[in-house]
């Protein structure tokens, strides 16, 4: 694994991967994977190999949802560049309210 590739939470959601194990069934993490380049339908394929079920792409950006313990396995590739955890910038409070 490639511990310079991941963002503080990508890092986060590991060390809690590993803590609760993989046996407890952890829910899939949406993450950003920034990549040297645009990736071309070869290195798709290695992120899909290594875990990652692409959601979308935006240039050298992919979005994917990712078994936490799968991380490690996307820092190893060349292609990928850096990999940080997809969150909201505001969370969700379910409260709504109205401009006046």
């Amino acid at each position: 694994m490639r511990a310079d590739k991941l963002g503080s939470a990508a890092r986060r959601a590991l060390l809690t991967a590993d803590a609760v194990g993989e046996a407890a069934g952890p829910a899939p993490l949406r993450v950003l994977i920034r990549m040297k380049e645009e990736p071309s339908e070869e290195q798709r394929q290695q992120i899909a190999d290594a875990g990652a079920r692409v959601l979308v792409v935006a240039g050298d950006v992919v979005g994917a949802n990712l078994a936490p313990g799968d991380l490690g396995r996307l820092t190893e590739l060349d292609c990928v560049d850096y990999v940080e955890l997809s969150e909201p910038l505001h969370p969700e409070t379910g409260i709504r309210t109205q401009d006046k």
